[in-house]
């Protein structure tokens, strides 16, 4: 899956030349937090946030009346206090990297740009997180089967074969390790009238040490 899968396309955007109060003012009516900024042809040249926003009005301690605060901040401009180093990703970017951007770097979106470094959407934590649950088959009743195994060629098509045998589609199946040579499998498959397979598995030497089922909104 790719980023261009998970985007928002209809993104809100803002330009260098905008006052503070106007961008103020758009980012409470659309309840949005973070505002690209792009040029005329839609290539990204900054962002600013909220906190730039709030950054810039006169704190609490000051003398000036609400109109002379609201006059400074019609004469301040996105391009004084936005962010011109903005970290971006392609449109054809696996979405793993997009959450390893976003992790790492410690935000909640990412504009996303085509080969010509024009903004074509926006993808969020929020959109990541739908993709784990879609990936992983939580929207879908389904039983997650924990199983500890050897960390070896071939075990997980060896297990998968278990689960073809008895004719059950797997909705996702993820391995990770436990040790030096031990390695834990999930697999999730709706095993509503199948359940004799988990004694499958373990007459076939694998250890279970979890089974849990997760049911859909009203099922």
């Amino acid at each position: 899956m790719i980023v261009r899968d998970l985007m928002t396309t209809n993104v809100i955007t803002t330009e260098e030349s905008k006052t503070i109060l106007e961008v103020r003012e758009l980012m409470r009516n659309k309840n949005i937090r973070r505002l690209p900024v792009v040029d005329d042809i839609n290539r990204i040249k900054g962002i600013i946030t909220d906190g730039d926003v709030g950054r810039s009005e006169p704190s609490d301690a000051t003398t000036l009346s609400k109109y002379e605060a609201s006059y400074l901040l019609s004469k301040l401009k996105v391009r004084d206090v936005m962010t011109k180093m903005v970290i971006t990703i392609s449109d054809t970017a696996e979405i793993e990297d997009a959450a390893y951007q976003l992790y790492t770097k410690k935000i909640a979106s990412l504009p996303v740009v085509d080969d010509d470094n024009k903004l074509c959407g926006i993808i969020t934590d929020s959109d990541i997180f739908k993709a784990f649950v879609d990936i992983m088959g939580f929207a879908k009743t389904s039983t997650k089967i924990t199983i500890d195994a050897t960390d070896q060629v071939g075990i997980l098509a060896d297990i998968a074969g278990i689960f073809k045998a008895k004719g059950i589609n797997i909705i996702s199946a993820v391995s990770r390790m436990k040790g030096t040579d031990q390695a834990e499998i999930m697999i999730r498959a709706d095993l509503t009238h199948n359940l004799e397979i988990i004694e499958d598995i373990r007459k076939a030497g694998y250890t279970i040490n979890d089974i849990s089922t997760v049911k859909t909104n009203g099922e």
